[in-house]
């Protein structure tokens, strides 16, 4: 087994065993990790086929999960964000962003 295979099963091992893990990484970048997903009363739960991905540096901030595409930043610096959804040429949804 190579490093990189035993590193990712380490990391799915913790992921299945506690539902998250926060990695800090040079520069001040920290990445979160997690299966766990908020049922209806609010508290949190492992779902399978779910996952969760958050970058922080500094004041931005990046989310991904399977529903939803997050971007948080400082608005003092001056940079703007469009969100646009349309409908392509076969029905289906396209979600997208841009910086300005």
């Amino acid at each position: 087994m190579s490093r990189k295979d035993k590193i990712q099963q380490l990391l799915i091992t913790h992921l299945l065993e506690e539902g998250a893990i926060q990695l800090s990484l040079p520069d001040g970048m920290l990445v979160e990790l997690g299966i766990v997903k908020e049922n209806k009363h609010g508290d949190l739960m492992k779902v399978d086929n779910y996952s969760w991905i958050m970058a922080t540096q500094k004041d931005r901030e990046v989310s991904m999960d399977a529903y939803n595409l997050g971007l948080r930043y400082n608005s003092d610096n001056g940079k703007i964000i469009l969100e646009d959804q349309s409908e392509i040429e076969d029905g289906r949804n396209m979600r997208s962003f841009s910086v300005i």
